[in-house]
């Protein structure tokens, strides 16, 4: 290895250093911390609606549920 190659190296190691030296400062710079978000409006759940979803999926499932199965006399 030359003297060029090793300068280089040399250069190149210490910038790495220095920059990784630099982060740790870098990331506790933020003394205060972000708050949580707190919700503004509380909503009720649509009670109709969701009784109106369940009313269907049941229907759907009863449905399905009553379709007869194609079985002949062979199986």
């Amino acid at each position: 290895m030359n003297h060029r190659t090793a300068r280089r190296l040399l250069a190149t190691s210490l910038v790495a250093l220095a920059c990784l030296a630099a982060v740790p400062g870098a990331a506790s710079a933020q003394e205060v911390r972000p708050k949580a978000p707190t919700p503004t409006k509380t909503g009720t759940p649509p009670r109709v609606r969701n009784m109106l979803l369940l009313v269907v999926i049941l229907g759907i499932g009863l449905g399905v549920h009553a379709i007869p199965s194609k079985r002949g006399h062979q199986d």
